[in-house]
């Protein structure tokens, strides 16, 4: 679920910069993204006739999930407006490292040493990968990007404790709804709502509304059957679809540093790999 996610998330990087191309807008994108998803729950959930409520002690992780992923949405997007996209980027995708630390700070979970440096290497990696650019240091971007860095943690976190009864409909649905009101009070405020023209943007919008949909519920899954501090550790994949996606799609090059810099995280998430195979089969009877 965890690579599905990542996997879709990903790839949305490059189908959004065709549906902009197409003559949309980061915010009408954020907000059909959110809406579409939003319509098509609710009517799963009214054919099955299934309750909105949420189920007891879940309405704080619901909120939790909820804040998250709207401060990654308005976090990330406001951040390249001040400070370059690679950099937002790197700023961003440090919430691993975040989700680790704080699982370890609220006793959820202990961490090895082979997984610490699992995580370390592959954030550099990431570094490599996605080429920073620091001409620019602007201190509204940095605050925008780390905020969306820990939104993503805020995420990953409440999604974990959310109550095994509380259903993935209900808490996609509120997380979709609050998106489409939020984004849909900044379009109306600053009238940039803009649909994509021809058939290449309305295919690219569709797959991203799709693609949102599978990304949102195999990354909540993912929390629930793998925990936290897995998930995370597999999400280090994204950019690296990210990046593959921009070469497929967009026709982009890696250079050699780049390279370098993906196979450090492939290298990382196998060595976390082998590591926890190695600590199962020693605590084996």
């Amino acid at each position: 679920m965890a690579l599905v996610s990542a996997t879709s998330f990903g790839v949305m990087i490059s189908m959004a910069r065709l549906t902009y191309e197409a003559g949309s807008n980061s915010l009408t994108v954020v907000f059909l993204r959110a809406l579409v998803p939003s319509l098509l729950i609710a009517g799963i959930m009214v054919l099955r006739r299934q309750s909105f409520a949420l189920q007891p002690g879940a309405f704080w992780p619901v909120a939790g999930v909820v804040l998250g992923q709207l401060g990654i949405a308005l976090g990330y997007l406001s951040a390249v407006a001040f400070i370059p996209v690679s950099l937002a980027a790197m700023i961003f995708y440090a919430y691993p490292l975040v989700v680790a630390l704080a699982v370890v700070l609220l006793g959820r979970s202990g961490i090895a040493w082979p997984k610490v440096l699992a995580f370390v290497t592959a954030f550099a990696g990431l570094g490599l990968a996605l080429a920073p650019s620091y001409a620019v240091l602007n201190p509204w971007g940095l605050a925008l990007a780390a905020c969306a860095t820990l939104s993503g943690a805020l995420l990953f976190i409440s999604a974990e404790r959310l109550p095994a009864a509380q259903g993935f409909l209900s808490v996609g649905f509120y997380a979709n709804a609050v998106a489409v009101l939020v984004a849909g009070l900044a379009i109306f405020a600053l009238d940039a709502f803009a649909l994509p023209q021809g058939a290449v943007g309305w295919t690219t919008l569709t797959a991203i509304c799709l693609s949102f949909l599978v990304a949102f519920f195999s990354m909540i899954g993912a929390i629930r059957f793998a925990g936290a501090l897995r998930a995370a550790l597999i999400f280090n994949l994204e950019p690296l679809v990210a990046i593959f996606g921009a070469v497929v799609l967009l026709g982009e090059r890696l250079d050699t540093t780049q390279t370098t810099g993906v196979i450090l995280v492939l290298a990382a998430l196998m060595a976390a790999t082998l590591a926890e195979r190695r600590e199962k089969a020693a605590a084996a009877p």
